[in-house]
This record gives C-alpha cells, structure tokens and sequence, in this order.
C-alpha cells in the first residue's frame, strides 16, 4: 500500500511555473519590439488624416475660384488646422465669407475638422524639432483669372501632401 501512495502521477495536464514564466517572457519581448512600430504607424495615420483634411479645404478653394458660374475673388486665403478648430482667413473680410460658402459647398465638415498629430517638424526650431507644432495652415493665392498658388506650412507638410500626391 505504501508502493501505491509513493507513485508519482504520470497525467499531469498542467502548465509548470517555469514554463508559464518562459511565455510571459517571449511575450513581452515581442511586445517590446513590436509597440515602437505600432505608434510609429498610428503617427502616419494621423498624418495622413491631416494632410488629407487640408488637402481637401484646399481644393474646395481651388475648385471655387476656377468655376465659371461663382467668383471668388483674387486674395490670399489663409485655412488653419488646429488643435481645437479650424479657421479660413482672407485679406478681405467679404472674401473670408466668399471662402467659406466655398468650404460648406465641396467640404461640408471643414469646421469640425480637428489637428490629429502634433508630430508636424518644420525644421526651423528646436521647440518644432521636438514636435510642437500646434498648427498647420496652407496659404492658397488666387489670381486674377482664377489660376491659385499654395504655400503649406509647416515645410514637412507641402512634403508629405506632395509625396502623397505622387503616389
């Protein structure tokens, strides 16, 4: 009978200690390589988002100041994306009406539109470098016979939209 109580149990259908402690190690070194990458892509996400927003605004100005049947008239117009709102400025008070009709007809939402990354870096400053930017803006200069410029800041921006645009 003591034979009987000695023998050890051959069935055991659990995991050892060392055995769970060695898959929560291989588990966090996975995810320690793999987070880095992951913000890394979420950042591109944001940028993106935001470069299509003012992508966007953009070309409903542009859009605008070409049509035949509505005029917008020569100015600069100034559409800023921050943080909390976004804004469309021309030199002209009338004007910066003019440009919003153009943004509620070709971007309905335009005002809602929120900055989603504040990584934007345009090199000038090391507050910049660091990835303060509160803002970003595109300056659109429309001409006389309806023909426009556009000046993005920060410089990473008119970057990134046109790599985006090549691709």
């Amino acid at each position: 009978m003591l034979k009987f109580l000695n023998k050890k149990k051959n069935d055991n259908k659990g995991f050892s200690l060392v055995e769970l402690i060695i898959v929560v190690a291989i588990m966090a070194i996975l995810v320690g390589l793999l987070a880095p990458q992951y913000l890394k892509y979420v950042e591109k996400s944001r940028k993106s988002a935001d470069a299509s927003n003012l992508d966007e605004m953009v070309r409903a100005i542009q859009i605008y100041a070409v049509d035949a049947e509505v005029t917008l008239p020569a100015d600069t117009y100034t559409i800023t994306i921050n943080a909390t709102s976004t804004s469309v400025k021309a030199t002209n008070t009338a004007n910066t009406r003019k440009a919003k009709v153009a943004l509620n007809e070709n971007a309905p939402d335009w005002a809602k539109t929120k900055l989603k990354s504040n990584k934007w870096d345009n090199g000038k400053s090391e507050e910049t470098q660091k990835g303060n930017v509160t803002s970003v803006s595109a300056e659109i200069t429309v001409a006389q016979d309806g023909g426009t410029t556009v000046k993005y800041t920060p410089a990473s921006l008119a970057d990134y939209i046109n790599k985006t645009a090549k691709n």
